[in-house]
């Protein structure tokens, strides 16, 4: 019997993907890596063997498997549609239940059960953020990277939704990971254990709406939890249905920008639209070369960042570069993690937070 009979599902899939190789060129850890078996077809050609019996899971394999950003653009264009991502993702889980994820994949998992965060800072933390005023069913749900590496992006989310009026709840320390990284890499059981607890919270406190700045969190909240009765919005979606509506009033600068799709929101979700309508009214937008389904991953996601640092710079240089040919003079991104991995892979051109360039143009209210 096979050591992973929980992927038998996927059997037809994987003779699909194995007979192809069409992705091949656009795969970022391919890009970086050089060998064949960075590709999607590589991956699944190695959990087919062990699927089969004919290779054994080993920690040599893992490097294969953990080093996808699963950004999903294999996906993108696979011609029979194969769920590459799902697959690999359901391949980690069997991999981290045999203690064969990488050791820095470990670690977040022990700093998860300490502080409910993957960077092992104290959750209380959180705190200075909270705020929890009566009969506000709209809970801004900051995420770990903005309350821990980019708080900048914390308080211009809020700046905007006191702009525009609006009522709404911070849970501080009572907000837990939403162990996006965690099902990214294979540790499900844990990110179910912080799933469970947020949506208590979510209950206890009468959320109807949340919104969040983080595009991993986005996806997370809204395809994994889910939650009945409660909308959840990106704040690149939030932000448009404000201007709309006239809540929000914005002034537009000489500036010339560009915009960089995080895989989460844009490959995995569809959100492409809305944050270039917001951007459009604060600046000039130019596109790259690769944007919208065709955008680059920044390189940090599905663990890349944690486990193979030097993989993910390596990737977000390439993007880094693409932006600055642009003609471009800032990238605004959506996600704290990608403005992250962007700005550590170069300085050529700077990396702004959605939330923040939107915030730097709201028009001040007059009397």
């Amino acid at each position: 019997m096979s050591e992973i009979s929980s992927l038998e599902k996927y059997r037809d899939a994987l003779e699909y993907c194995i007979r192809c190789g069409f992705c091949k060129a656009n795969c970022p850890s391919f890009g970086q890596i050089g060998w064949d078996s960075a590709t999607a077809r590589g991956r699944m050609t190695f959990i087919k063997a062990v699927l089969n019996g004919d290779i054994k899971i080993e920690e040599e394999m893992a490097k294969r498997l953990f080093t996808c950003t699963t950004c999903g653009d294999c996906e993108q264009r696979c011609p029979p549609g194969v769920k590459t991502v799902e697959i690999i993702e359901a391949a980690r889980e069997e991999f981290a239940k045999r203690g064969l994820s990488p050791e820095k994949h470990k670690k977040l998992v022990e700093r998860m059960r300490a502080e409910h965060n993957p960077y092992g800072e104290k959750n209380v933390a959180k705190n200075k953020f909270r705020r929890l005023p009566e009969n506000a069913d709209i809970l801004y749900f900051i995420g770990c990277t903005a309350a821990f590496r980019s708080p900048d992006t914390v308080i211009a989310t809020m700046d905007i939704l006191d702009a525009a009026g609006v009522k709404y709840r911070v849970l501080g320390e009572d907000e837990w990971c939403c162990g996006s990284v965690l099902r990214r890499t294979g540790f499900i059981d844990e990110a179910e254990r912080l799933k469970e607890h947020n949506i208590q919270a979510f209950k206890g406190n009468g959320i109807k709406t949340i919104v969040t700045s983080c595009a991993g969190c986005y996806r997370t909240l809204k395809k994994e939890y889910h939650m009945e009765g409660i909308e959840v919005l990106h704040i690149t979606e939030f932000v448009d249905r404000l201007i709309q509506e006239g809540k929000l009033q914005v002034k537009k600068s000489r500036e010339k920008i560009t915009y960089h799709d995080p895989c989460h929101l844009g490959k995995h979700m569809g959100i492409y639209d809305a944050p270039r309508r917001v951007l459009k009214r604060l600046a000039t937008l130019v596109e790259m070369e690769h944007c919208r389904e065709n955008s680059m991953c920044c390189g940090a996601g599905g663990g890349v960042k944690a486990a193979y640092g030097e993989i993910a710079i390596g990737i977000g240089a390439k993007r880094m570069a693409e932006a600055k040919a642009s003609g471009a003079q800032k990238v605004v991104t959506p996600c704290p993690f990608c403005k992250t991995n962007l700005s550590d892979s170069s300085d050529c051109i700077p990396v702004v937070d959605f939330a923040e360039y939107v915030a730097s143009k709201i028009k001040k209210k007059t009397r």
